[in-house]
């Protein structure tokens, strides 16, 4: 009848409580469009969400009741909003992509100079083999995730590379997320190390921006 109204709910928005727009997705006419949305919007309102990581992304609760944006707000087409979905999802590979290569770059020399029985403990084949690991996965997603932004780059289509790094970086994320806290043994529960962060901010990569299981 007119114009366009949003109602919704999304959970976990990034700086939501500081960013001044906003790229809506919604249904319409059964397909997914997206929109875009000033923060100050009447009926559009956010609240701070803590999650169990990305304390740094000041997650935010975005709620639109009954929102009106205008008819120039609606962006593109369907195939647009695939494209922009795909974009996200390699948005966070990259992340998790940094994160996982801090987590590298502290375990290495702490397994170096933590000496345990007389020796450093990465003399011990258990410790070192799970570090290695830890470096071949991280790699693997890294350059899935290169491949993917190159043809996103070019123009190419690159949903299908996107998919297989978003599924990389989920499971290997995880696993040397957890794997890093591991190697520090005790020391890797406290906050006096950074790795308990790393460990939490690595688990989002399997739950953030399209949760691999659906």
């Amino acid at each position: 009848g007119g114009g366009y109204t949003l109602r919704g709910t999304k959970s976990l928005v990034p700086m939501g409580q500081q960013a001044e727009l906003f790229v809506i997705a919604a249904k319409l006419d059964g397909l997914p469009r997206l929109f875009v949305v000033d923060a100050k919007t009447r009926g559009l309102r956010g609240k701070a969400e803590p999650a169990m990581g990305l304390s740094a992304a000041a997650t935010t609760q975005l709620v639109l009741d009954r929102v009106k944006p205008d008819d120039s707000h609606l962006l593109g087409s369907t195939e647009n909003y695939a494209e922009c979905i795909a974009l996200s999802r390699l948005a966070w590979c990259a992340l998790a992509t940094g994160c996982g290569q801090a987590m590298l770059e502290h375990v290495i020399p702490y397994a170096n100079e933590r000496k345990a029985f007389g020796e450093p403990i990465s003399h011990r084949q258990a410790v070192a083999f799970m570090i290695a690991a830890m470096a071949v996965e991280r790699e693997g997603w890294r350059l899935a995730t290169w491949r993917a932004a190159a043809k996103s780059e070019r123009g190419e289509s690159f949903v299908r590379e996107a998919a297989i790094a978003r599924e990389l970086a989920s499971s290997k994320a995880m696993k040397i997320g957890n794997d890093g806290p591991q190697v520090l043994g005790g020391h890797g529960f406290t906050k006096e190390y950074p790795v308990e962060r790393w460990y939490r901010d690595l688990r989002a990569a399997g739950l953030i921006e399209g949760v691999v299981l659906v």
